[in-house]
């Protein structure tokens, strides 16, 4: 018995020796990577930034860019904090958001999405550049070839924040109208587009009847439901010029003749 147990303990023993053995081995092994990473990080020019590649801009030029973001070549790429980057950049008013990647081992790239000026609000003698989401872009005093936008409501407005209408509960209900009477219709139907008083929103057709919809209901039944009548009338030789279509004055739209005419006498 006595032997047996002796036999035990050696055996105990050598796995011992062996498993320290081995963990020697790996921790010498991890110190030696750990020492040429180091080294070759650090002590070689391996890692240092040659090449910056920046796609997606227009309005910002490569160099701005790189000012911007505060790069210099020949630093260590591992040093270039990617995430301050990308927030000093979207910072920019026509950056919409900026994406950037480490190319091992010595690149940098930057993609960038831009902001497009797609729409233009007229107020007070001036147009206020804006992108697809209502963030203003910049002003100009002289109309651009975009889909112009006017407003009988007090607009407020800064470089680099969205526009608000006051009175209008949400501008994406604006947008929305918009998108989708150009993709069902036309922007060449629609000759006007203008923003009124308490949460309204008027456009006027190619037939020249104005339709007003209220920007608190279902937008697109409205827009479906005033063609409609348009057509309607047209089928039954009736006239559109000049008239309205009200869905702001309760559960059914009223028609209301005359109407441009009586706006042009006053």
């Amino acid at each position: 018995m006595a032997e047996r147990n002796n036999i035990r303990k050696k055996r105990k023993k050598r796995k011992n020796r062996k498993l320290l053995a081995s963990t020697a081995a790996f921790i010498t092994a991890a110190v030696v990577v750990v020492f040429c990473i180091y080294y070759v990080y650090y002590k070689t020019d391996y890692f240092n930034l040659i090449k910056i590649t920046i796609s997606g801009n227009s309005t910002y030029s490569d160099d701005y860019i790189i000012e911007r973001a505060g790069i210099e070549l020949g630093e260590k790429l591992f040093a270039i904090d990617r995430t301050s980057i990308r927030e000093t950049l979207e910072k920019e008013v026509y950056i919409e958001d900026a994406r950037v990647v480490y190319e091992l081992p010595d690149k940098l790239y930057i993609e960038i999405r831009e902001r497009e000026e797609k729409y233009q609000v007229f107020y007070k003698g001036e147009y206020i550049i804006i992108d697809k989401n209502g963030i203003v872009l910049r002003t100009d005093i002289e109309k651009l070839n975009l889909i112009t936008i006017e407003s009988f409501t007090d607009v407020v407005y800064n470089i680099g924040d969205s526009i608000q209408f006051t009175g209008i509960e949400s501008n994406e209900r604006i947008f929305e109208a918009i998108e989708y009477l150009d993709k069902n219709f036309g922007y060449e139907t629609i000759k006007s587009i203008k923003i009124d008083t308490n949460n309204s929103f008027l456009f006027e057709t190619g037939h020249g009847t104005t339709v007003k919809i209220d920007l608190g209901e279902d937008i697109k039944y409205q827009i479906v439901f005033a063609m409609k009548i348009i057509n309607e009338r047209l089928n039954n030789n009736l006239t559109v010029s000049f008239g309205l279509i009200d869905f702001t004055k309760g559960d059914s739209p009223v028609y209301v003749e005359d109407y441009l005419l009586e706006e042009h006498n006053e």
